[in-house]
């Protein structure tokens, strides 16, 4: 018998995802997701609307992409449709402000974990403040592909906060005395979605603040992001990088 859950799911993958295209010939099997800031967009070739999803190209390497707000709602929606698909990795781009005082702005945070703190992990399984574990290998091959380009990147522990302004003093000595890395708003919703959905991912993330440095930047719009983005696509053309998804 179809459950509610599974019928909601079809309703939503047709009507708002994929926008009545067929999800069938979305054939990527790599996701780019792209919280707030359009990062790919651009720079994609050969590139096919699937609704809200675009498939394209990065040199010859095919992969899927979809630009969605800053939160976890839409992210639920798009990962949930995925199962129409021949999707079996997920990589979130985003920002993040960071927690360790020798991360500068511009910098890049590959995350190894996010502490659960926004409130769509809780629904699919995981605890709040739980940490909730990327892929392994699949971070550490995005990890060390920025790390041979040459990018200041680090790897470790984040956490995921539901509130953007409520970033206390406390909270912010607190995460920083545990270890963490940085702090953004959708990493562990990504996490716990791939574990339910036995999809893995990872996270990659530029430094646009400092909440322990009281620092701002202008990091995204200048060479702080346009690194990012290279950094990116580097990634995507190494060969061998990822060849178990061929």
């Amino acid at each position: 018998m179809t459950t509610w859950e599974d019928k909601f799911i079809r309703f939503v993958a047709e009507r708002w995802v994929f926008q009545g295209s067929d999800p069938h010939r979305f054939t990527p099997r790599l996701l780019l997701v792209a919280f707030g800031e359009d990062f790919l967009s651009s720079h994609l070739e050969r590139h096919e609307h699937f609704g809200t999803l675009y498939s394209g190209h990065i040199g010859d390497r095919q992969i899927g992409y979809v630009r969605v707000p800053p939160g976890t709602v839409i992210l639920e929606g798009i990962m949930r449709s995925l199962v129409f698909t021949r999707i079996d990795t997920v990589i979130g781009l985003g920002t993040c402000g960071a927690l360790q005082p020798e991360i500068d702005c511009g910098d890049i945070v590959v995350a190894g974990s996010a502490q659960a703190g926004e409130a769509l992990s809780r629904h699919y399984g995981f605890e709040q403040d739980q940490v909730i574990e990327a892929d392994g290998p699949l971070t550490a091959a995005l990890a060390d592909s920025l790390a041979q380009q040459g990018l200041p990147a680090h790897t470790g522990p984040i956490v995921t906060t539901g509130s953007v302004f409520r970033e206390t003093e406390e909270l912010i000595e607190s995460w920083r005395g545990n270890g963490y890395m940085g702090v953004e708003l959708e990493a562990a919703g990504l996490f716990a979605l791939g574990a339910f959905l036995k999809i893995r991912t990872a996270m990659a993330l530029l430094v646009t603040d400092s909440p322990v440095r009281r620092e701002t930047s202008g990091a995204l719009k200048g060479r702080g992001g346009r690194s990012f983005v290279e950094g990116v696509k580097g990634f995507l053309r190494a060969p061998g990088v990822y060849a178990n998804l061929d």
